[in-house]
């Protein structure tokens, strides 16, 4: 008999479980303010480094909208690059978050244009990891929510 009760009572618990076991998301996943950090490897010419890449660090803010842009980031980048060291800046961009969770995103530097693509996966509704998915490069990030927007 109390076998028969156990499983009846685990069986009860998986159902009530088995939901938030395949997570859905959508772009509504990612909203808010998000603090990130990253580090990995940028190309550079032959002149700078035989190795044609040298490592980059980098740090910043991001915010999503919920609804698929990205409203503001900052960053500052450091890289042992013997022209550079730090430099600092802002960006906006777009994003997509799919129901597995795994997405996309884009993000454009107002000051010269440029267009920096990832590939993302939402951890947890305080968490994402994502990786630049450009040719070059290889560039690891990983982001902690820090604020939820307000609502007005």
């Amino acid at each position: 008999m109390n076998t028969h009760r156990i499983a009846a009572t685990i069986a009860v618990l998986l159902l009530a479980v088995s939901p938030t076991l395949h997570a859905t998301c959508s772009n509504a996943s990612l909203r808010g303010t998000y603090g990130y950090f990253s580090q990995g490897f940028i190309p550079i010419t032959a002149d700078i480094s035989p190795a044609l890449f040298v490592p980059q660090a980098q740090t910043g803010l991001i915010t999503f909208d919920g609804k698929g842009l990205v409203t503001s980031g900052t960053f500052t980048i450091n890289t042992t690059d013997p022209a550079g060291g730090a430099a600092r800046g802002t960006f906006t961009g777009t994003y997509l978050v799919n129901p597995d969770c795994a997405g996309t995103a884009e993000t454009m530097l107002p000051d010269n244009g440029g267009a920096f693509h990832y590939d993302l996966v939402v951890l947890s509704p305080i968490e994402f990891v994502a990786i630049s998915s450009d040719n070059g490069g290889s560039l690891i990030y990983t982001a902690k929510k820090i604020r939820i927007p307000q609502e007005h």
